[in-house]
């Protein structure tokens, strides 16, 4: 596995690398999605494998455990990664036999992942140093594998370390937050944030680094099922700007035949907590071209109007994966945001 740090991890490294000494049963790394707080676990997985590392941490990359770490061999290392994100960093995922033919990645860690640990644990370690094992999401884990998981968290073998990783701290459960050291990972800076994506090659840098809520890595791999061309965003755009005086055939003409209803369900739901936010008196953070026209159609709607298309806007993103005609849902929802601001 390829290492990747990022420029603004290098304080959450150094409190990472400040622990191998004392290394706590667990550690539970957490922070927003797209800042690469996966990747900063992976990394210090390998500094704790390498048995040369540098003062900082960083592994040499030359000796037995870094040549096995980067092959993806090392025998003291064990992913517990949900099968979509393991899609999402090309990681293999061993599908569990009773389950073979479903058409939607699994974003949850499942039973069969965390009860493979109690013969992982029953062999001693290869190399004779620490063993890691990498959950991820820790945010999304059954009830039935949490409850395994916690069992080894509680007696982990000797010399053995849990890197929990999270974007969502609140939705971790108490039992094992209770029971791991936590770590915050801060996103960056705009301006260090802008300046790795141009870095990058990222065109149109700060356009797609407001929209990505401030996210360096999420904007700069968007991910396929939401990805849409700048001409159909526009159109979307330019008709919710319209607001009360949309057509139908304004909403008609915005929709071009490939969209997704995942792709347009982004867009909404990032107008909408534009919305609210420029209703409660704070700025567009999505689309801050399109503030007047925010502040307009969130001081002529009324309340209920307003929060009725807001809450089918997230019904939309639940049903997103389903086999719905994502022409009509979408001209739908344009028509009734229409239909909400007329009525005010």
């Amino acid at each position: 596995m390829d290492i990747k740090t990022y420029p603004w991890q290098a304080e959450l490294l150094a409190s990472l690398n400040a622990l191998r000494d004392r290394l706590p049963n667990g550690i539970l790394l957490y922070g927003p999605r797209g800042i690469g707080t996966f990747e900063a676990a992976c990394a210090f997985a390998a500094s704790l494998l390498c048995t040369s590392p540098a003062p900082d941490g960083r592994p040499c990359g030359h000796c037995k455990g870094c040549r096995l770490f980067a092959a993806d061999n090392h025998p003291d290392i064990r992913y517990i990664v949900s099968e979509f994100e393991c899609v999402s960093h090309g990681m293999e995922f061993a599908m569990p036999e009773t389950n073979p033919d479903k058409k939607t990645l699994t974003r949850e860690i499942l039973i069969n992942q965390t009860r493979d640990l109690g013969e992982y644990f029953s062999l001693k370690s290869n190399e004779g140093g620490v063993r890691v094992v990498i959950v991820y999401p820790a945010d999304k884990i059954r009830s039935e594998a949490a409850a395994s998981l916690l069992k080894n968290l509680e007696e982990p073998p000797e010399n053995t370390i849990f890197i929990l990783v999270a974007d969502e701290i609140d939705r971790v459960l108490a039992t094992i937050r209770s029971r791991c050291r936590l770590i915050r990972a801060k996103a960056p800076a705009k301006e260090q944030a802008l300046a790795w994506l141009r870095s990058q090659g990222v065109k149109n840098a700060e356009q797609k680094l407001t929209e990505a809520a401030g996210m360096p890595l999420s904007a700069l791999a968007e991910d396929p099922r939401y990805a849409m061309s700048e001409e159909g965003k526009r159109k979307i755009l330019a008709v919710l700007a319209k607001g009360a005086q949309a057509t139908a055939a304004d909403a008609l003409n915005a929709v071009d035949k490939d969209m997704t209803i995942a792709a347009a369900a982004l867009v909404f739901s990032r107008w909408a907590w534009d919305l609210a936010s420029v209703r409660a008196g704070a700025g567009a953070r999505y689309f801050p071209s399109y503030e007047a026209e925010l502040k307009h159609a969130a001081e002529s709607a009324s309340s209920a109007g307003l929060y009725q298309w807001i809450n089918s806007v997230r019904d939309v993103r639940r049903a997103a994966e389903h086999t719905l005609n994502a022409k009509a849902i979408i001209e739908a929802v344009l028509l009734s945001y229409a239909r909400c601001l007329a009525k005010a």
